[in-house]
């Protein structure tokens, strides 16, 4: 399994992308970084986003990308996520308010509906050949799910945007085919305060969370979603508390292999 990141950023600023991850040509998880980071034939191949949860820096690039690649589409877009993600996608988001509500407009080449919402609920797993897709809950202030990303090769775990979860090191702990878990880590440890009002991560909370929850010492962990104004502090904080913790740039990949 190759990850590729599209945007590894929790906001943006100059060429930093927010969060998007290409698992397949197909499929990418989140659409914080998607026009800025493929070329016009990858865009076209897009047919299902899984999103955590509806922050504007998760779902940014679905107008724009139904948008730019509407006349050209023979299949629809296939958006998953949490019922009340997709509610809110379509209430304050692709509402013909703010921007068309594609998922009633038909394609021109094909009579298909634009876009397809599908709910997805914690627990459930969707089947995509190669690779299946599992959700679990999230620690945010709305509903959210992290995601685990299965192939041949082994299990990525995404967590979304989350402060303390046990329910992500339990899905860690309980699945020894998982190899890596991509985790939030937003803010620096002195902006602990907005850190928990939002529930996000810092170097010091997820230190405090792997201690008490993670049982394996086999494990790759990965941070991205960090802030861009205090990007600085966090990079450091991190190398001083984790170590071993790879911090996720844009265009990075992760990538797992089974071993024999």
């Amino acid at each position: 399994m190759r990850l590729e990141v599209l945007g590894a950023y929790g906001g943006r600023h100059k060429n930093l992308g927010t969060t998007c991850f290409r698992v397949r040509e197909d499929l990418l998880i989140d659409a914080g970084n998607i026009l800025n980071s493929l070329e016009d034939e990858e865009l076209l191949k897009v047919e299902h986003i899984f999103l955590t949860h509806a922050h504007l820096d998760h779902v940014v690039d679905i107008p724009f990308l139904i948008d730019y690649t509407f006349r050209f589409r023979e299949r629809p877009l296939n958006i998953y996520g949490h019922p009340e993600t997709i509610k809110a996608v379509r209430k304050h988001i692709m509402n013909w308010d703010i921007w068309p509500e594609f998922s009633s407009i038909r394609l021109i080449n094909t009579g298909d509906f634009s876009i397809n919402y599908v709910p997805i609920e914690p627990g459930e797993t969707l089947n995509f050949g190669n690779v299946k897709i599992s959700g679990f809950s999230s620690n945010h202030t709305i509903p959210t799910l992290g995601y685990l990303i299965e192939s041949e090769e082994g299990t990525v775990v995404i967590s979304g945007d989350t402060y303390k979860n046990k329910i992500l090191w339990k899905n860690v702990n309980g699945n020894k085919r998982v190899k890596a878990v991509i985790v939030d880590v937003s803010f620096p440890s002195f902006m602990r305060n907005i850190a928990e009002a939002s529930l996000h991560n810092t170097p010091q909370t997820l230190l405090e969370d792997i201690s008490e929850n993670l049982n394996r010492y086999d494990i790759k962990l990965y941070a991205y979603h960090l802030k861009p104004s205090t990007l600085k502090e966090v990079e450091r904080e991190l190398k001083e508390l984790l170590p071993d913790v790879e911090i996720l740039r844009d265009g990075d990949f992760v990538e797992i292999k089974e071993k024999v």
